[in-house]
This record gives C-alpha cells, structure tokens and sequence, in this order.
C-alpha cells in the first residue's frame, strides 16, 4: 500500500455525518433521505463485519505524485477488494440486486471523497459493477384493474377495510403516484381547469411538478371520503397495514394462480419459494408500489405516448426503470395482436374482407 492512507471506516462514518447534518447534499441540491442514511449504516456495518471477518483494517491510499507503480498497487488493491467483498456478501445470502446497492453506495462514498474533501484517490470505484438480470414487475392488466372498479358483486362481498384498501389502490393504480405522495395528498391539491379537474402535485422524492387529469370513477371515490378523510383527500394506512390489506383484496378477488418470484444471484436468475416452499401465488407479489408500476404500464398499454406517461410518472428521458414498463406494455400489446390473428384465422369465423 502507499505511505498515507486513510481508515475506511472512519472515513465512511463521516460520510454518513455529513449526509445527516446536511453538509452533504445530493446531486439535486437537496438534503439526503433518511431512508438513504439508513441503507448508508448498513453498508457501515457490513464493511465492519467484513473487516472482522478478514482481520484486516481497509484503507484508502493517497495518490498525490503517487509512482506508476503505486497506481498500480493501489489498483490491485481495490479490485481484490471487490472480489472479496462481493463473496463476503454473496455468502450471506444477498441477491444481485442488494450487492450491487451496497457498491453503489461505496461508489457515490468515494466521490464525496473526490469531489467534497478534496483527496486525490483514484477512481478504481468506477470498476465496482455486478452483473443483473431484472426480473419483471408484477402488474395488474387493464382487464383485472377494470375488475376492482367495476364489479358490483365483488364491491358488495368486500368488507369496510377491504372497501376501503381497494379504493386506495384504484386510486394509485390509475394516478401512478409513489405511495408517500399518494397517502399526504390534500384536498388542496384538486384543480378545475376547463370542466376537468386535476391533481396538482409536487413529489416528496424528486420535487417533479405533475398535474394528473382524474377520471369521474376517481373523483366518484375521492367525494366518498370528502368527510371522513379530513385534509386529506383519501384514507391514510400505513404502509405495511396497506401491503396486507391490498394481498388480502388481491386473494378475494381469485387471483391466486402462481406466478414464480425470482432474483438474480451471480448473474443467474432463481426461483425463491415461499414460506411453505412453494411457488409464490399472483396475490403474494401485490405491494403498494405495485400501484405505481401498474398505472405506468396500463397507460402505456392504452398508447399513451411514452413522453406523457413520463411526464405524469416524474420518470427521467431515458431512465432504465422506466423502460421495464416500456417491455411489459409491448410484450401485452404482442399477445393481443396474436389472439387477433389466431381469430383472423378461426373454422367458422367472420370473414373481415
């Protein structure tokens, strides 16, 4: 290693300080999430527990004048550690997705450390990159969401929790909102522009102004909570109560069918069962954020145009999240087109020339 040499995890636990304190802000100019700090300290701890678990102190090198060959050393150094740390954290068990977080988090470390204080490091962090294949999100179709909305039978076999779950997510599935947004949205945020009325909302985690045209049978729910919602313009759960509720709606609905739940590791897709050991259900793969995933994919699927879905979703140009719903609407589109040419084709079928 180089003579001068920074602790790691001293290092690290300044980082988190100064992300806290607000001296740190994001690329954005705002202050860091504290959900962000929060993965920040796990990370803390995992770099700890690797440390103990290989009896050596991780050290940053200062490269200023650094020879050629001290570059090279201190590049050899970095790419040992992530092999090691990649195998420290695959032998706990982590997904692809988890490991590759935790060196994206070490990498946005070691450019505060470049571009805040200063130090002349290298940029071997720019090497840390772990191989994913995404697996695709579980999304209600157009014709499962019409279901919640409109079925009468069903409306009448749900109780006043369920009622209320389904409402909530109705709302979600068509506006596409994060669930933070969804549940502190005010009445205020209403607008009546040209016999339509809209929401008028900036986003908690990006501050994207959207204005969100509403659909009668959303304005339909939102007057039936006009009272008992107070402020707000909906019923407020939180999320892991709404998580259980909208599961339990799921099931009532008879959507119970499996569809298996995978995850990367090492670059290879697996199947991971459920707590009985078997393959998860359609119902089991329902969460809060499924409402935001559903609303950008159904829209795409209707041929809104990819610019305004973005616009409505606060989605970047270009951003690869969005294009998983991109994939998702074009591989629904595909399987209509061929049931209407197996129809085309049909004994007995109505000739279209």
């Amino acid at each position: 290693m180089v003579s001068h040499s920074l602790p790691l995890l001293v290092q690290f636990e300044k980082f988190i300080t100064a992300s806290m304190s607000g001296k740190r802000l994001s690329s954005g100019g705002k202050r860091i999430h504290s959900g962000t700090v929060q993965n920040y300290k796990y990370t803390l701890r995992l770099l700890e527990e690797y440390e103990t678990h290989t009896a050596q102190i991780l050290k940053i090198g200062l490269l200023h004048r650094a020879s050629l060959a001290t570059l090279k050393k201190e590049k050899k150094y970095w790419s040992r550690f992530f092999q090691c740390f990649s195998r420290f954290l695959y032998s706990k068990g982590y997904s692809d997705n988890y490991v590759s977080s935790m060196f994206k988090i070490l990498k946005s470390f070691f450019n505060y450390l470049v571009h805040d204080k200063g130090y002349v490091i290298g940029s071997y962090n720019r090497t840390f990159r772990i191989p994913l294949q995404q697996a695709t999100p579980i999304v209600l179709s157009p014709e499962q969401l019409r279901y919640l909305i409109l079925d009468k039978e069903f409306d009448a076999s749900l109780s006043k929790s369920l009622k209320r779950a389904r409402d909530i997510f109705v709302v979600g599935c068509t506006i596409g909102l994060r669930v933070s947004d969804l549940m502190n949205l005010r009445k205020t945020a209403l607008r009546q522009t040209d016999n339509e009325i809209s929401l008028s909302v900036i986003t908690q985690k990006t501050s994207t102004e959207l204005n969100i045209p509403l659909p009668d049978y959303v304005l339909e729910i939102l007057s039936s909570y006009k009272k008992s919602a107070g402020k707000y313009l909906l019923p407020r759960l939180a999320k892991s109560n709404l998580n259980l509720q909208i599961k339990l709606l799921a099931k009532k609905a008879g959507w119970t069918y499996p569809v298996p739940k995978v995850q990367s590791y090492k670059g290879k897709m697996q199947e991971i069962r459920n707590d009985k050991g078997k393959t998860w259900l359609f119902y089991e793969h329902i969460t809060a954020h499924t409402m935001r995933r559903t609303a950008i994919t159904n829209l795409l699927i209707m041929q809104v145009p990819e610019l305004l879905v973005r616009k409505i979703s606060g989605h970047a140009p270009g951003s690869k999240e969005f294009y998983k719903y991109v994939s998702i609407a074009q591989d629904y589109l595909s399987k209509e087109v061929r049931r209407a040419f197996e129809k085309l084709v049909e004994p007995g079928g109505d000739s279209i020339f």
